[in-house]
């Protein structure tokens, strides 16, 4: 769960701290050449794959498995749609 900062600090005061602090990945810029790259990957332009929607992860997160197993399918069925 993501908590904007009135209700962390609300949270706060009421003694419940959250677990941890995320940031969303959707707040983050995609990476040029990430999206490039997937773009290339499923052969289609860079700008399609943007106005797609899908939330793309970083370079360094696509080293995660759990991460690729989750971006494949939506990759695939944007492919499909094209």
């Amino acid at each position: 769960m993501s908590w904007d900062s009135l209700q962390t600090e609300v949270l706060a005061e009421l003694g419940c701290p959250p677990w941890r602090q995320v940031w969303p990945a959707a707040m983050l810029p995609p990476d040029p050449f990430v999206v490039a790259q997937l773009a290339a990957a499923i052969g289609i332009a860079p700008e399609l794959l943007l106005a797609s929607g899908i939330v793309l992860p970083d370079a360094e997160r696509l080293r995660d498995a759990a991460v690729k197993r989750a971006l494949w399918p939506q990759l695939r069925r944007l492919k499909a749609r094209r």
